[in-house]
This record gives structure tokens, sequence and C-alpha cells, in this order.
């Protein structure tokens, strides 16, 4: 771990130094004072590797007008999402992944349901499935920056937003990745955990909740504390349906009387509350409908479950494996963080099959969601419905 950091913190002095050596012969060439546009231009091309785009660009050449220092936009630059996320993805080797249509032809076939054809894994038995877990397992598939950014974001704000808004003195985060959520969560005041199966979240992780992270599988560790709110942000589609249900039970045991869950996974089919976020379109899940969980799985081109997901399944058979654990969901909260942001999901629409699910025996749903409502409508940065 510390090798890699060290290499992360050369990688940024490295970057930085050459970004001011760029900008330092950008204030004068060939003896001429150049303008805050050029000084600009090139630290956009020195530290972050591209063309400015126009909101940047004219930030950063107010605060230059503004007469402050050069090393003070160079800093914000180099602390910036983007360039924390670059130098994180050029930090982190890429996993070098078999080809396993090749290793178990068998296993695949092709479909249609758009253009192009699709690469489809047929699990024809539970083993089928396992098999693929232990795949995933093997060869390290989650060390890898996949879909859940290791920094903080608007997303991230959001999601640290509506725990808070839940009433959260303590939360708990199956799946934390670095912990960009569970930072957030600190800095507020609120007690936070966290476990993840990655090594490379804890080599990235962020330094004020990095003592509060468990390495390994949520099953084998020994949790003694219960948390206000469990968080799940693309997790349980991960694990093989057949432990889903032992996964639920390690969430019921980690959470208080009165908390909740906070659930966010793909799910397919019309819901009462989210409406439509993805139509099921192979012909397993056509068939299959909401009766089980899908054997089907749309791959990428060298026979991987796209995103390494384990689990396919539509909204209701989600609803029903929850309910037979005894958490339902509450749906005046849940209809509370959709009003609030149906502007954000547009561009961001698989964050629409969201649950917020509590014991059946918590009936505070009411006051909670009022709490939500207003701590929703406080956010400043959060996009809001035209009218």
């Amino acid at each position: 771990m510390r090798k890699s950091l060290s290499i992360s913190n050369a990688f940024t002095r490295s970057r930085a130094a050459r970004a001011l050596r760029c900008a330092a012969t950008a204030w004068s060439s060939g003896g001429e004072l150049l303008s805050a546009e050029q000084i600009t231009t090139a630290l956009y091309r020195g530290i972050l590797e591209r063309e400015p785009d126009p909101i940047g660009f004219s930030h950063s050449v107010d605060l230059l007008r503004s007469e402050a220092m050069l090393e003070d936009l160079v800093r914000t630059f180099i602390s910036s999402p983007e360039f924390r996320s670059r130098l994180l993805r050029a930090a982190v080797p890429s996993v070098e992944l078999p080809d396993l249509t090749q290793v178990m032809p068998e296993m695949y076939r092709s479909e249609s349901p758009g253009d192009p054809k699709k690469t489809v894994y047929t699990a024809k038995t539970d083993a089928d499935i396992a098999h693929m877990a232990r795949l995933i397992e093997r060869h390290r598939y989650y060390d890898a920056f996949g879909v859940w950014s290791p920094i903080i974001d608007l997303d991230k704000e959001i999601t640290a937003a509506i725990v808070a808004g839940l009433g959260a003195r303590s939360c708990f985060e199956l799946g934390c990745f670095t912990g960009p959520v569970l930072s957030l969560l600190a800095n507020a005041g609120i007690a936070v955990a966290g476990a993840d199966v990655s090594h490379t979240a804890f080599t990235f992780a962020y330094p004020n909740i990095r003592k509060s992270l468990l390495f390994g599988d949520v099953i084998g560790l020994e949790i003694d504390r219960r948390f206000d709110v469990v968080l799940c942000m693309d997790v349980l589609e991960h694990v093989s349906p057949s432990d889903l249900g032992r996964y639920i039970e390690k969430i019921l045991s980690l959470l208080t009387d009165g908390g909740f869950v906070y659930v966010n996974s793909p799910m397919y089919g019309d819901d009462a509350v989210f409406g439509t976020v993805f139509q099921p379109y192979l012909e397993e899940w056509l068939t299959e409908g909401d009766r089980s969980f899908w054997r089907h799985w749309p791959c990428d081109e060298k026979g991987w479950p796209e995103h390494g997901h384990l689990i396919w399944a539509s909204v209701k058979w989600w609803s029903r494996i929850f309910e037979a654990h005894g958490l339902v969901r509450d749906e005046a909260i849940e209809q509370v963080v959709h009003r609030h942001l149906s502007t954000f999901f547009e561009t961001t629409p698989a964050r629409r099959s969201l649950f917020v699910l509590r014991r059946t025996e918590n009936t505070k749903s009411g006051s909670v969601a009022a709490e939500l409502n207003a701590a929703l409508a406080r956010m400043p940065n959060l996009p809001r419905q035209h009218r």
C-alpha cells in the first residue's frame, strides 16, 4: 500500500510540476506578457490534458483577473475531482481478464435484441452461477475502476444528503469502495463504517475514514454495532442470487429497529414509484418474467457479465425478496426522493431504481419523509425542475 501511495504522490508532483513549467512559460512568451485566457488554456492542457470547457474556463480566467496567485489556481486544478479521477485511473493498472468465450464456449449464445448482437452467458444451473462468481473473485474483477467513481461528485453528495435526511446518526456502507460517501458523512458528524472486497479501495481510501473500513465479504465480518442507515449502492446485484438472502439477513443484523436500508440496483420492468428504468429485452427474461431471477446475462466481448452483475431481475422480484425477510419499501420516503431528484435522474436514469426499506414494525416514516424533504430542499447544487 505504501508503495502505491508513494507512486501516486510522485505522479501528482510530476504532473503539477509539468503544469507549473507550462504555466510559467505562458506568463511570458518572447518577452510579452500573456493574457489570463492564454494562461488558463495552458493550465487546462498541462494538468487536465484537454481543452478548456466554457464554464470552468470562465471561472479560472475570473480568478486570475481578480489577482489570485497562480499557485492557488494550480492548486484548484490538482484538487479537482476530474484530476483526482485521472490520477487514480492512471495509477491503477488495468485488470487483464481472460476471454471466457474461448475458455468455455458452450456457456454462451448470441441474441439480437438490438444492434449489435449481445453475447449472453447461459447459467443453466446454480453451479453455473457459482462458477462465474468464482471466476470474478479469482481474477480480481473488482480491483479495476468500474461504474462507481472514486471521486466526490454530485452523485455522492446526493447520496450523503439522503442518508443524513433519513435521520442517520450512524451509517454502514456495504461495498463502500474508496469511501467518498462515508467521507462526506463523517465530515457532517455522522459515525460511519464500511466494508469492501477490493484491494484498490483500501489503497486509495479517503484518509478521514480509512480506519473505519473493513476488508472482506461482509458475511464473514464480525461487526458488533448497529446503524441507523445501511447503504448498498450498486452492490447487491454483484452477489449470487442463491446467497442474496444471507446478505439481507446480515444487513438486518446491522440495522437499528427504527433504521432504514437504502438500496440502488438495476431493476427491470414497471414500478409504481419510479416508473420504468429498464425494460426486459433478452428472450429468457421475457419468458420468465417476475417469477424468478434470470439466468441469461448480457456480457462484454470476452464473456464477462456486464459490470460483473450476477443478479438480473425485475423490480417485483426484488421487492418480494426483501419482503420475505421482513423489509418493506417506504414509498412515502421514496416519493420524496423522486420528487426532488427528477431532473437529476434525467442524466442518471440508473439511479432511479432505488428502494428505501424499513422493518415492518417501523412506523415513523411520515416524520422522516418530512425531514428528508426539507434536507433535499436545502441542497444548493441539486438540479431543480424547470418551471
